[in-house]
């Protein structure tokens, strides 16, 4: 790209933008503007307005001199009242028909542009971000590397009593020190009866010699999201119960990949892994669904479950995530990321 060339996600945004009759787009969503522009703003500090002709940023003076050298493209002002500036910049252009994403604006900045005119449109941005190009599938399948590498390296660390804080340090920092910014999320570590919270918030609980362990986790490398989740017996007396919903579980795993392919409904994706489930018996202790789109943020469209109407694209990285939960007792999830190419879902989450 030459030094004033616009990048492609912008022009793909501006096609958008001529099919919905609008001659400008306003961009406050910090994740949206490092997709358009490949410049990471903190939250709230920029403001995009964007025209079939230029692209206006208006963010504080001390990513001027950054901005100028990473985004040359960009016409950067700088300003501390920035949505009011983009608005009146939309109106000296004498902007006909200026659209922003309604669902990302909070309700004053919101207020700010409706009260101007300004039209609420469809998440375009969010649409475009759940297709990735090349570039950015080779950064997830960098992240999911990272992430299943850390898995393989810190397995054979776990001991009885360590605790499951003392897990989660231990995958954060393999992740760190081998390219990663930070993580996903905040690391899932369970131990015993806490591997049946989904959700469960990583604590002191230590690990006993006889125990259920689940590891959900992922981090963030050049921008872009990895998520795996590995579950397995600590101790040589697995219960029978125990692996009976392991094999359920990773049955469902198989089968949900099995029926990723583009033109399939997401919701498909998730009856093929709830049919397992349900045939195992386990159906009530499966209480979510079977994966989410992924990529600049750890959730997003499209989502494999029954609520979704949405139908998978060539492009899309998803993951496939059934789970049993016991409650009381112990749970099992079995995660990998997924890439749905042509020919079907490419696993990432592998060396």
């Amino acid at each position: 790209m030459n030094k004033k060339q616009v990048p492609e996600k912008i022009l793909a945004l501006r096609k958008l933008m001529k099919k919905e009759e609008l001659d400008g787009f306003i961009v406050t969503d910090n994740l949206d503007q490092f997709y358009l522009g490949g410049f990471y703003f903190y939250p709230h500090e920029a403001v995009f307005l964007i025209t079939q002709t230029d692209v206006f940023c208006f963010t504080r003076a001390l990513y001027l001199h950054d901005v100028a050298a990473r985004a040359p493209f960009m016409t950067t002002q700088a300003d501390e009242d920035r949505l009011n500036t983009a608005v009146a910049k939309a109106k000296a252009l004498n902007l006909r028909r200026v659209g922003f994403d309604a669902a990302k604006e909070g309700y004053a900045s919101g207020k700010v542009l409706a009260q101007n005119g300004f039209t609420e449109c469809a998440s375009f941005i969010s649409k475009l971000r759940e297709v990735k190009d090349a570039q950015e599938i080779q950064i997830i399948r960098d992240a999911c590397r990272i992430a299943y590498q850390a898995y393989e390296y810190v397995k054979p660390l776990i001991k009885t009593g360590m605790t499951e804080l003392d897990v989660a340090a231990e995958l954060e920092k393999y992740m760190r020190t081998h390219g990663a910014t930070t993580t996903s999320f905040f690391t899932i570590v369970g131990f015993g009866p806490d591997t049946a919270n989904p959700h469960h918030v990583t604590g002191a609980r230590k690990l006993e010699a006889e125990d259920a362990i689940l590891m959900d986790f992922g981090c963030v490398y050049n921008g872009y999201c990895s998520d795996i989740t590995r579950s397995w017996w600590h101790g040589s007396n697995e219960p029978a119960e125990y692996k009976t919903i392991w094999h359920a579980v990773d049955e469902a795993r198989k089968a949900g990949i099995q029926a990723i392919r583009p033109g399939v409904a997401t919701r498909a994706v998730d009856n093929a892994a709830r049919v397992i489930i349900n045939a195992a018996g386990y159906g009530e202790y499966f209480n979510h669904g079977t994966g989410h789109g992924m990529g600049m943020e750890n959730h997003e469209t499209p989502y494999n479950s029954q609520e979704s109407n949405e139908v998978l694209a060539e492009g899309n990285i998803v993951t496939v995530e059934p789970g049993i939960y016991l409650p009381g007792k112990y749970g099992v999830r079995l995660e990998d990321s997924l890439c749905v190419s042509s020919t079907g879902g490419e696993i990432l989450t592998k060396k």
